[in-house]
């Protein structure tokens, strides 16, 4: 019998830990939808979800804020702006279509990263990236067929929150670099949640007190948002980027199976294969690059 050192140990407690934070997050999609418009005005969520999630990570990085220098703090409040894009983006895409929808658009972000190392570094994608960014457009076509309910505005506006979020990984991936992520975090929370509270009054305000509204703002805040960063900022150090890419790649799975079991949302053939594609594409752009260099060491 094979005993398991305690490094294998660690990499599979984390792989485990990850696919749990993949789970919550594709629950998330059917949360939003349940409770945005009926019972919760967006703004008022978003500014909720995110002031819950600042208050819980604060007690794990205030000691970490003396470490930033002025470049972090300016680009962790800057990604706080985009994180406030594209989720009030998201929520609000989400009342006008359907869980499943947005959670696979919504999974296109990553696809846009290329796209913004050619606009600020005038460097043009890989091939590998190329091509996936065609295939997840051709997948997203699919995936809003006529008989899926077309190309509306709800997923317009998560194709937006994909572009704000893609934003959001390629201007993180420059700003942690030799910083401390625990405060750069919770600063893109805060902004997050301080931008969300300033335009509230411009918002026809809605907030039924009741167990499901409480329990998704509180559930999203600490389980969705704030635990699942912590997560996810212990997990990458314990295990490899392929594995974490791997294993986000099932967020829209998740989605779409909690999405369907509770609220009946399927999807047709057609929009089957462009789910299929999408996540194809992604997995590629995430993977391929990363075994490739690998290979070539």
């Amino acid at each position: 019998m094979r005993y398991l050192s305690p490094q294998d140990k660690s990499r599979y407690v984390a792989d485990f830990s990850m696919f749990l934070v993949t789970a919550v997050w594709g629950f998330s999609f059917t949360v939003l939808k349940v409770v945005l418009g009926q019972n919760v005005s967006v703004l008022f969520f978003v500014f909720s979800r995110f002031f819950v999630a600042a208050v819980f990570l604060y007690p794990f990085c205030r000691r970490g804020f003396s470490s930033l220098d002025r470049g972090g703090y300016i680009g962790g409040i800057g990604v706080g702006v985009l994180i406030f894009l594209g989720f009030s983006l998201q929520s609000f895409g989400i009342e006008q279509t359907t869980a499943s929808k947005a959670a696979f658009i919504t999974g296109l972000a990553s696809i846009f990263v290329p796209i913004y190392l050619l606009l600020h570094k005038r460097k043009l994608p890989s091939v590998v990236n190329g091509i996936a960014i065609l295939a997840a457009m051709f997948g997203m076509y699919l995936l809003t067929d006529p008989a899926g309910g077309g190309f509306g505005r709800g997923d317009f506006l998560v194709l937006l929150c994909a572009l704000a979020f893609g934003a959001q990984i390629y201007v993180l991936g420059i700003i942690t670099r030799g910083r401390n992520p625990l405060p750069l975090t919770f600063l893109q929370l805060a902004t997050t949640a301080i931008l969300a509270g300033i335009l509230l009054p411009f918002e026809a305000f809605q907030f039924e007190f009741s167990h499901r509204s409480v329990g998704a703002i509180l559930f999203l805040g600490i389980f969705g948002t704030a635990a699942a960063l912590l997560t996810q900022t212990w997990a990458q150090k314990k295990t490899s980027p392929v594995k974490i890419g791997l294993i986000l790649t099932a967020e829209p799975l998740f989605a779409y199976l909690f999405a369907s079991a509770i609220l009946g949302d399927y999807f047709n053939p057609v929009q089957k294969i462009g789910g299929a594609i999408i996540l194809a594409a992604v997995l590629a752009a995430e993977i391929l690059p990363l075994l490739l260099r690998t290979d070539n060491k």
